[in-house]
């Protein structure tokens, strides 16, 4: 008898479901879209490099999805924003270095369509530091500390980020 009536009760559990209305389909706005990226999502922002006082530093932009290294380099060399400007920071990048490269690996390379002793060292330092930190922030971290910085004109320049 006990063993009957502990079967009816889950079964009458089963069929009221808790209480639970079935419904229809209820509008949440367009599903997720998937895009390619080639790496990881960022989060926190892409972080980028300038000149405040002389010395390099970091400044962290926001954004929406993957940067690649090369494409944080591209971001670098549009320079800083009004706002930025504003608050003292600058870039020793030249204006016009627009046939920058960037080669994967580890080291990475950047290369240089003219000769690295035409850049400043905080030059330097702002391309090389951003490009560290595009491909550590797309979870690519290297087993090499630094760059090299490559020029039909010069030899291989290993360079590390040396910023505040």
């Amino acid at each position: 008898m006990r063993k009957a009536l502990l079967t009816v009760l889950a079964a009458a559990a089963l069929v009221t479901a808790c209480g639970v209305q079935p419904t229809g389909v209820v509008p949440a706005g367009p599903g997720p879209s998937i895009q390619d990226t080639g790496g990881r999502q960022l989060l926190g922002g892409l972080t980028l490099y300038f000149v405040s006082d002389g010395r390099v530093i970091r400044v962290t932009r926001p954004t929406e999805g993957y940067v690649s290294p090369e494409g944080a380099i591209r971001i670098l060399l549009k320079g800083p924003t009004e706002r930025e400007a504003a608050q003292g920071l600058t870039t020793f990048v030249p204006v016009g270095l627009d046939k920058v490269t960037v080669y994967p690996g580890d080291p990475s390379s950047l290369s240089l369509p003219f000769s690295v002793r035409k850049l400043s060292d905080q030059a330097i330092n702002q391309l090389v530091c951003t490009m560290i930190a595009a491909s550590t922030s797309t979870g690519q971290v290297p087993n090499s500390p630094g760059v090299n910085v490559i020029s039909p004109y010069d030899d291989v320049h290993f360079q590390s980020c040396k910023a505040d």
